[in-house]
């Protein structure tokens, strides 16, 4: 792994996937479990209408970058600084090994 790669993951970031159980009344409840924590490179996406998909109210767009790891999927969620963003995309570089970029679009909580 290059220090380049290294020198970059300055933010702690954790990731989480939904969770489903069953409570005491057989009801199904939602929730969520945490997958891993790390270190990561987050960084905002442009902004204007391309970025938006001209949407009106469109949220902020982020790439969050990680080492490869197993158990990272879409749908899942990424916790950083208090925000809560939605993986939309991995992206897998073949000449990138060592790395994984996550697309991801800020939630309202």
């Amino acid at each position: 792994m290059s220090r380049e790669f290294a020198g970059t993951l300055v933010e702690r970031v954790a990731i989480e996937r939904r969770a489903e159980a069953r409570n005491a009344m057989g009801l199904q409840e939602h929730g969520w479990e945490r997958v891993t924590e790390c270190r990561a490179a987050v960084t905002a996406e442009g902004v204007g209408p391309e970025v938006e998909g001209m949407s009106l109210s469109a949220m902020a767009r982020f790439r969050v970058t990680i080492r490869r790891r197993d158990g990272i999927a879409i749908d899942q969620r990424v916790r950083w600084r208090g925000r809560l963003l939605m993986v939309r995309q991995l992206i897998e570089d073949p000449l990138l090994k060592d790395r994984l970029t996550l697309r991801c679009e800020e939630v309202r909580q």
